[in-house]
């Protein structure tokens, strides 16, 4: 298992609401919290620690408990140059539910991503 943990600090002509991201699993959740605050947008990529296959399922539950992120994708966001593109949504204070899963597989990954 690995848990990462992901700390934002605001810029200097800015005030962002900190933000932070656990992760854990075989797919890595990675988000840049640094400048994230309520009415921005969170963008999602990903790392997969092993040799897991396509398709994936992500889905994002807000702190609602609603699911507003649901979808199967062939190729995962990564921080590469040509991947897909990151998984995009609005965020609002509150804590947000990220789970990424191999459907023809066990792989998978988790992540709370906390905005103060």
């Amino acid at each position: 298992m690995i848990l990462v943990n992901y700390s934002g600090k605001p810029s200097r002509n800015e005030v962002a609401v900190p933000a932070t991201l656990e992760t854990q699993g075989e797919i890595e959740v990675i988000c840049e919290t640094t400048n994230l605050a309520p009415n921005r947008n969170a963008k999602l990529v990903f790392r997969t620690w092993g040799d897991a296959q396509p398709p994936y399922q992500i889905r994002v539950r807000a702190p609602s408990g609603k699911v507003i992120v649901e979808r199967v994708i062939r190729q995962l966001p990564t921080v590469d140059p040509q991947s897909a593109p990151p998984v995009s949504f609005s965020v609002q204070k509150g804590e947000y539910e990220i789970s990424v899963t191999q459907l023809r597989g066990g792989a998978e990954g988790l992540a709370t991503l906390t905005i103060t």
